[in-house]
């Protein structure tokens, strides 16, 4: 295994090479207990990664989105059970993209519990993906181990499915591809996206958790600043 020291965070590069593009998902610890990942695809020529989370919640692990495809998924499974050593509960689908969602079909293989929004579980249909075994309509708190979570559909942004996890032991909000990261130069992939409605929604996060201390977005840093930026650059549209 790999230690790479990369602006004060210690990736750990799984040991195990997937299909995805040849790629390695890469992994580092955060805070206390708190992991990120990262998977890669290709897009247009360009190696792209895209930010996940794992919460070693004590006696389980939550995950929250999959890596980007069934090989880095599998990857990052045999990572929890060699370096975690604990079950993994539950899997958070924050929309159905394939960055989020393309690796479920591993997951249900091994019988774990899935969980989005009902809007995702029919986007996750109509795209060709598994859709999750639970749904939620507006929100729902779930109890993992230690920590309570907080599932919120904030309405139409990135994706009309798109919604956010919000952990309160943390003031971390995993925000997914409807935050953009704060040096972000442009809203990326838009095809799906809902650009009326998306201000509306990024407000109607930071009403809610009016706290945040971390931002989690779908691709990028999670330097301060994520939600902000996302909203500097719909106003440009």
């Amino acid at each position: 295994m790999r230690y790479i020291l990369m602006s004060l965070l210690v990736w750990l590069s799984a040991n195990v090479s997937g299909q995805d593009g040849n790629y390695e998902i890469d992994i580092a610890k955060i805070g206390d207990n708190l992991y990120l990942y990262l998977s890669y695809s290709d897009y247009q020529g360009q190696k792209i990664s895209a930010n996940g989370l794992l919460v070693d919640a004590g006696d389980s692990v939550l995950m929250i989105d999959t890596p980007w495809g069934n090989d880095q998924t599998i990857q990052l499974l045999d990572w929890i059970d060699e370096n975690l050593q604990k079950p993994l509960a539950l899997v958070v689908i924050t929309h159905a993209h394939e960055d989020r969602i393309g690796g479920i079909g591993v997951i249900h293989e091994r019988n774990i519990r899935t969980i989005g929004s009902k809007l995702t579980a029919v986007y996750a249909l109509r795209w060709g993906y598994q859709p999750p075994k639970e749904t939620f309509e507006k929100e729902q708190i779930i109890k993992i181990g230690h920590h309570k979570i907080e599932l919120f559909y904030p309405g139409p942004g990135h994706t009309v499915d798109n919604s956010v996890v919000y952990i309160p032991d943390y003031n971390l909000l995993h925000g997914g591809c409807f935050v953009k990261s704060a040096e972000a130069k442009s809203l990326g992939n838009i095809a799906d996206a809902d650009l009326g409605s998306w201000p509306a929604s990024l407000q109607a996060v930071q009403n809610r958790y009016p706290d945040i201390k971390t931002v989690i977005p779908g691709h990028g840093s999670t330097n301060s600043g994520a939600i902000e930026n996302t909203l500097k650059l719909l106003n440009k549209k």
